[in-house]
């Protein structure tokens, strides 16, 4: 405005010249703001327009040349502020994103290295869990080992104990039996009717405090027992069950039949003692609470099973107790003999023995049929084995050579008394040197039989009462019966010909069957030994 105030005209090159230095400062000056165009129109417009208008209306070429340079040089400061101001509102609006993704990027880092850290600490966490777990583990493994190993232990003295009560028990009963046996046969008491019938309730006694006995041994012991199956002669089984209940039911007027040609030809798989003392519980129990009429005992095959029935003409049981019997100690007449372990022992066998049931039906007044279902199998191929088979009718013992070898004085005497009031010739033994003697004084007699205890003292045991029988008599095989309350006797010495046991205590009329057959069997194999030299020669 200036400029235009005092411009003189005759000197339009000064003009020009100071005129286009004071727009340049102006301009220059200017630039410093040109980023904001509002401004640089507001300030720039009004007296650049003002000048340009003016050298415009001096009319010279020279004014019109600084208007016309005026005017482009207002338009071009116009243009670059707008490109300027284009130009900064990006880079700020670029640096406001990129200070944005900074912070976000900042955060980012700021969370990674957080979630690095809680990373690290959950890894040292769950480093330190599995330590701890892994020695919480090791621990209660520990603890597992010492309660096994405490179980163990615990189980073996229960065994020890109740094994050790069992044997101690058997012994006294054991002797017992066998003399009461001696007493009825002595002649001066078989007329004496109270003293007879003292006796019977003595031996009956004996004999219910034997079963109970035995009954509790029997839970124990059939419990830990693993089951053997093999094909098993029904036949055979039920001969054994009839020689044992044939006379103890006919002595109190009971009838007790088998019908063997039924069951001639079956064969079951099954363990032999299990089912042996199945039907032996099941068949005591008949003949406990039958008052009269009788037991039959049947069998009959089926496609792929079996089944063994026995039926009696008891009593009856009531249809509330049909459970009730199988638990422990729970008798149907609390009056009877015995303590209520028949059949919780016959279910405990039933339930180890692999495909076997048992059923049963019973009527108040019309009696029960117990019956045993079992898998059927073909029978197994032998070799003749008819020298070493004993007939079924009783072999006389007079004049039989016997030797018993047992520790227990009581037992000892009993067994001497009984087998010479049945006319045999009995040599005793408390252990392996009075054996010896006994061997030594008759080095060419072979015993008919030897009875023997299976532990004995000082650690002998039968084995090798039959070791040094074997070996003195290696020309001829004599016949062993083990009597012995202890039953964990091995089965390769049982497997051998002309070995039998028997448990003690519970019968002696058992005992003296079991040593009849011995006695017979050997006899039948010598006689056969000398035919067979007789031939040779």
């Amino acid at each position: 405005m200036c400029i235009i105030w005092f411009m003189i005209p005759s000197q339009p090159s000064n003009v020009m010249v100071i005129s286009i230095a004071l727009i340049i400062d102006v301009v220059g000056a200017m630039l410093t703001w040109f980023s904001f165009l509002p401004a640089v129109i507001v300030s720039m417009c009004p007296p650049a327009l003002t000048l340009v208008g003016s050298l415009y209306l001096q009319g010279d070429k020279v004014f019109l040349a600084a208007s016309t340079l005026l005017f482009l040089l207002t338009c071009f400061g116009i243009i670059s502020s707008r490109k300027l101001a284009g130009m900064l509102n990006y880079a700020l609006q670029m640096s406001f994103e990129l200070e944005e993704q900074r912070q976000i990027a900042n955060k980012e880092r700021q969370l990674a290295i957080e979630a690095s850290a809680r990373a690290e600490q959950e890894a040292h966490n769950a480093q330190f869990e599995r330590k701890r777990s892994v020695e919480i583990m090791t621990a209660a493994a520990q603890q597992r080992e010492r309660l096994i190993n405490l179980l163990k232990l615990k189980n073996e003295e229960r065994e020890r104990f109740i094994r050790a009560a069992y044997h101690d028990t058997m012994q006294p009963l054991a002797a017992i039996g066998a003399q009461t046996v001696v007493m009825k046969l002595d002649p001066g008491l078989t007329t004496n009717g109270p003293a007879i019938e003292a006796l019977n309730e003595i031996e009956r006694s004996r004999r219910d405090i034997a079963e109970g006995i035995r009954g509790i041994y029997d839970l124990f012991q059939w419990g830990a027992h693993e089951p053997k199956l093999e094909a098993v002669s029904i036949h055979d089984l039920l001969m054994e069950i009839e020689k044992r209940f044939s006379e103890p039911a006919k002595s109190i007027n009971l009838q007790f039949r088998i019908h063997p040609s039924k069951v001639s030809k079956l064969h079951g798989n099954s363990d032999y003692a299990m089912l042996k003392r199945v039907l032996e519980n099941l068949v005591s129990n008949a003949i406990k609470y039958t008052e009269q009429g009788g037991i039959v005992i049947g069998a009959v095959g089926f496609r792929e099973t079996l089944r063994i029935d026995i039926w009696d003409t008891g009593a009856g049981i009531a249809p509330d107790q049909h459970q009730k019997i199988f638990e422990e100690f729970y008798q149907v007449d609390e009056q009877a003999p015995g303590i209520g372990l028949g059949l919780p022992i016959v279910r405990l066998l039933v339930e180890r023995l692999s495909g076997h049931t048992l059923s049963f039906r019973s009527r108040l007044g019309h009696g029960s049929r117990f019956s045993i279902t079992l898998p059927r199998c073909e029978a197994p191929t032998r070799l003749d084995q008819s020298p070493l088979t004993a007939t079924t009718s009783a072999a006389p013992l007079t004049g039989a050579y016997v030797i018993v070898v047992e520790n227990n004085k009581n037992v000892l005497n009993g067994l001497r008394s009984l087998f010479e009031s049945l006319g045999c010739i009995v040599r005793i033994a408390v252990n392996l040197k009075d054996l010896q003697q006994l061997i030594e004084a008759a080095p060419d007699r072979a015993p008919d039989v030897v009875i023997s205890d299976y532990r004995l003292r000082n650690n002998e045991t039968g084995a090798d009462v039959v070791k040094l029988i074997e070996q003195h008599f290696d020309w001829t095989i004599v016949p062993v019966v083990f009597y012995s309350a202890n039953l964990d006797i091995p089965e390769a010495l049982l497997a051998k010909p002309l070995r039998y046991i028997e448990r003690k205590g519970i019968a002696p009329d058992s005992l003296i069957t079991k040593v009849q057959e011995a006695v017979l069997s050997g006899r039948n194999v010598r006689t056969r030994e000398i035919e067979e030299k007789a031939l040779s020669s």
